[in-house]
């Protein structure tokens, strides 16, 4: 009976001091997951006086990624005491494979257990995913721009959110447009998402880039990757580089206007400038100085950045030189070089640009020759037409002149249309037909307009006309007097 009541009494001490000793315990929902899949870590205490925001939580960022954290607290009656229970709900997301440990925590003297976690590669739900970062050029120098890709290999059943890289210190970053293609690697189909930045570092020695958490969507679950860390070295430029002097190649385009060019009109020589690293306060400095000559005047130039290009690292930068010619003559423009530093050569070079002569009109003479042009256009209009005029009636005339030789119907009515012919400059005015022969070109109808006058004549005044045949000497008094010319 003795030994019985101090074992009671012994049992009754203990649980009143495990009811009096705070609790504090660390524990997780999963032991195994796979990459990109979460684990939940609830942290509790009871009746302890330290809060759980003052728990150092720095050791699980090591393995995993703190995604949320959020607190509670709960006070309960249990046995007729109250007790107070803190809460700190976690959710994890592992940062690499393998075999993975919460470590124990500390909380005003109590340390919670160990909790093992296994990570595997993928998993039911889960496929493998790959990750490989890149840069081009590897190593890059000091304001030189360098592409940095990161391609994501998967099944393809992932949809990926966009991400934001931070830039490290002395580090300048551009994001570039996201692409997406379908691959083979080692047997293995994959879909690869490549997201892609273009980089330019600004101090020179070595450069860690450390991507965020990539969120991905499967099936309405969240998922989250981390990537891994990219370092490379940047190299110093030639001391003797002036910095508004770009790191790699440029190209220049000109637009000038087409045609003449207006005396005292101004005009835009629109220039268009595409690289890497440029700006428009260091192409400013680029450009050579445009002097005034007593043909040209030039005006400040003008430049501004283009429609950013997200699918290429390379920048496009508009320039305008205004000018107004003084002149008209024949001008050159200058010719236009821009230095760049070729990374390749390692020597400066020179993007050129030689221009095209133009031609500037004075807009007065030009209107004057305009003018001299339209009147000599309209006087020989106005002459042709009266020559056309003149040939339409002398024609008209003659024609008439031909058509009282057809109808003649006695040789006497012959002989007198022959007497009033008209070329149309008007009848010979002759009296007989001799006298009207003499004042013809007889050369010029081999004699063939003397035989009809003799042939005539002797129808009219001549016995022997009883024998001439009329409708024939008629006929060729026509076919003479159609083709014969007046003196």
């Amino acid at each position: 009976m003795v030994t019985r009541l101090i074992i009671s009494l012994w049992l009754a001490m203990l649980t009143a001091s495990a009811w009096a000793q705070p609790q504090f315990s660390v524990t997780v929902d999963k032991h195994d997951i796979a990459l990109g899949e979460a684990i939940t870590v609830t942290i509790r205490a009871q009746d302890n006086s330290t809060p759980l925001d003052t728990l150092n939580l720095d050791a699980l960022k090591t393995d995993f990624d703190i995604y949320t954290s959020s607190s509670s607290k709960q006070t309960e009656l249990i046995k007729g005491k109250t007790t107070t229970t803190a809460t700190t709900t976690l959710i994890l997301y592992p940062m690499h494979g393998g075999q993975l440990q919460l470590p124990s925590f500390k909380l005003a003297g109590n340390a919670s257990h160990p909790v093992a976690v296994m990570v595997r590669e993928s998993g039911p739900d889960t496929p493998p995913v790959l990750f490989k970062p890149t840069l081009i050029p590897a190593h890059p120098l000091t304001r030189q721009t360098a592409t940095l890709n990161l391609d994501i290999y998967d099944d393809g059943s992932l949809q990926w959110s966009p991400s934001t890289l931070p830039a490290p210190a002395g580090t300048s970053i551009r994001k570039l447009a996201e692409s997406q293609w379908n691959t083979t690697l080692n047997g293995v189909a994959f879909t690869v998402h490549r997201l892609a930045w273009a980089i330019m570092p600004l101090n020179a020695g070595s450069v860690t880039l450390n991507f965020p958490m990539l969120n991905a969507i499967k099936f309405g679950n969240r998922l989250r990757y981390a990537a891994p860390s990219l370092q490379f070295n940047a190299s110093p430029t030639p001391r003797y580089l002036p910095v508004y002097v770009p790191i790699g190649k440029l190209t220049v385009t000109s637009q000038l206007p087409s045609g003449e060019l207006v005396l005292n009109r101004p005009v835009n020589w629109n220039l268009v400038v595409r690289g890497t690293g440029i700006s428009a306060e260091g192409l400013a400095k680029l450009l050579p100085s445009m002097v005034d000559s007593a043909a040209l005047h030039f005006y400040p130039p003008q430049i501004r950045l283009a429609d950013e290009n997200t699918k290429s690292p390379e920048q496009t930068l508009l320039v305008t030189l205004p000018f107004q010619p003084l002149r008209a003559t024949t001008i050159q423009l200058p010719e236009i070089g821009l230095p760049y530093y070729n990374p390749a050569t390692g020597v400066v070079e020179s993007a050129s640009l030689k221009s095209p002569q133009l031609i500037v009109v004075n807009p007065l003479w030009h209107a004057v020759e305009k003018l001299i042009v339209i009147v000599t256009l309209l006087g020989l209009l106005v002459w042709l037409m009266r020559i056309s005029s003149r040939w339409y009636r002398h024609k008209r005339i003659r024609h008439a002149s031909l058509h009282n030789i057809a109808n003649a119907t006695t040789p006497q009515q012959l002989r007198q249309a022959l007497l009033s012919f008209d070329w149309g400059m008007g009848s010979l005015q002759a009296a007989t037909l001799r006298l009207w022969l003499s004042k013809i070109d007889n050369s010029r109808n081999n004699n063939a307009l003397t035989l009809l006058v003799d042939q005539l004549e002797m129808v009219c005044y001549r016995d022997e006309a009883k024998q001439c045949d009329w409708q024939a000497l008629r006929q060729t008094a026509w076919q003479i007097m159609r083709v014969s010319n007046p003196v």
